[in-house]
């Protein structure tokens, strides 16, 4: 197998790859792009040129702003490889991925890591039954191939996404029969304190606002302040109960949409070894980097959501700004006006984070399950109760765990459970997400065909990988 080496390889083709593999094209560094999805864009941007004008209208503004991004890395002839699972990463910067059932393999002076992020668990009782989905998961399907869920319709938790996906379900004619917003009523008091109305944020504000009222204008019911959600059905979700501090009562749905934010996807950080700290202020982990957005790993970047929750435009610059750094590594020189007006978007971006962090911060209970038969673990079926009880016994943390119970080894590789093994953690045991830790990362990464891993071995390409 031919090894190819670029001054960049850059994983993830959203907002912040594309971006940050743009800049760095232009400063003249050889860059690809690696992403598994059919077509560049990632999740915000996927399926952008091949939807109806109808879904383009009712996804919005905000999505159509990827035209000009995939428009840019396609007339420059930005190398991107799609369909293309990366499964391994070695201490070398060689990057193993698969293609069509086949290996390849590129080496790597930097490596820009821009996976983005996972919708945060949502462990409630039912959240495993037929019938029930992530918010995000169901904007996918609008996105992919313009397809609504069936029947009655309801959507719980909170954060932006929230009320975005119940005005674009019902604008393109879903039932949609209720949000069941779970924000605290103290959490907007907080959050006034971090309002900043520069004219970005305050747009944004607006926008934020105006998903609310599109909602209205369909009749959507909105229950504020719901401290409780369980799932109710036999083979599949019938119903959803719920409680406020003023009432409580049962909404009947054939389809249920859970969502309470999002996190930086950090399996490939931990398969490399980088530094990840607890961020209190999102409730994850993230990798620590420094001011030129590299990791504790040298040659290693972290931008966009991957980096930290920042949103799909503050990840481009934040994207950008990396590969300024990279380039200045590789002797290319940076004209000070452009950094400085990258980084001054960047900071006008996120100065509403603060706000959004505050006001849409998930109650604990929607974060560690109360109760024991909670699943916890979907791909192993491993509910909340064997995990405080490990954790009670003096199991040291969830990759002990791991070994007794099998909670993190299915399909998703802990990508569901993660972070809500740790917190459990922290919560029976008193000490820090930091100090309980995440679940170590061992090759491959992603499932790969047992013929191409075949090939691998046989050409002594992986004699590094040591194989979980």
């Amino acid at each position: 197998i031919a090894v190819k080496k670029y001054d960049l390889v850059v994983i993830g083709a959203g907002p912040a790859g594309l971006a940050g593999a743009l800049q760095a094209h232009e400063l003249g560094l050889s860059v690809v792009v690696l992403d598994d999805g059919k077509r560049p864009g990632g999740q915000i941007y996927r399926n952008l040129e091949n939807l109806t004008d109808k879904m383009r209208s009712i996804l919005g503004k905000n999505y159509l702003n990827g035209e000009s991004l995939l428009g840019d890395a396609k007339h420059m002839g930005l190398d991107i490889r799609t369909e293309a699972v990366v499964w391994h990463v070695s201490s070398e910067k060689i990057v193993y991925f698969v293609h069509k059932d086949e290996v390849v393999v590129v080496e790597a002076e930097s490596i820009m890591l821009a996976t983005g992020a996972l919708e945060r668990p949502f462990p409630v009782p039912g959240w495993t039954l037929p019938g029930v989905m992530t918010a995000g998961a169901a904007q996918i399907a609008m996105k992919s191939g313009s397809a609504i869920p069936a029947g009655r319709i309801v959507l719980a938790g909170c954060g932006p996404l929230l009320y975005l996906v119940a005005g674009q379900l019902a604008q393109a004619g879903a039932d949609v029969q209720a949000v069941l917003d779970t924000t605290p009523r103290g959490n907007y008091w907080r959050a006034i304190r971090h309002t900043k109305l520069g004219s970005t944020s305050l747009k944004q504000l607006l926008d934020g606002i105006g998903m609310i009222r599109a909602i209205s204008a369909y009749g959507i019911r909105k229950i504020r302040q719901v401290n409780d959600i369980r799932i109710r059905g036999e083979n599949r979700a019938e119903a959803v109960e719920y409680s406020t501090p003023r009432e409580s009562g049962i909404i009947e749905a054939d389809c249920i949409l859970l969502h309470q934010g999002v996190v930086p996807n950090i399996q490939l950080y931990r398969h490399l070894g980088c530094e990840i700290k607890w961020d209190d202020s999102q409730l994850c982990f993230h990798p620590s980097i420094a001011g030129n957005w590299e990791t504790s790993v040298p040659g290693v970047f972290a931008v966009g959501d991957n980096a930290g929750i920042m949103g799909a435009k503050a990840a481009e610059y934040s994207a950008r700004l990396a590969a300024l750094h990279i380039a200045e590594n590789n002797k290319r020189i940076i004209d000070p006006k452009t950094r400085n007006s990258i980084q001054r978007k960047f900071r006008q971006l996120t100065e509403i984070r603060k706000f959004l962090d505050t006001l849409y911060r998930p109650p604990s209970q929607f974060r560690i399950p109360l109760r024991e038969n909670t699943v916890i673990c979907r791909c192993e079926e491993i509910a909340a109760g064997e995990i405080t009880d490990l954790a009670a016994a003096g199991c040291v943390g969830p990759n002990q765990a791991k070994f007794f119970t099998r909670c993190g080894m299915g399909p998703c590789q802990g990508r569901n459970c993660g972070l809500t093994v740790t917190e459990l953690f922290a919560h029976v045991t008193g000490k820090s997400p930091d100090q309980v830790g995440y679940y170590t990362m061992r090759s491959p990464i992603r499932p790969l065909p047992l013929a191409a891993l075949a090939r691998v071995k046989t050409n002594g390409l992986a004699a590094d990988i040591e194989f979980s």
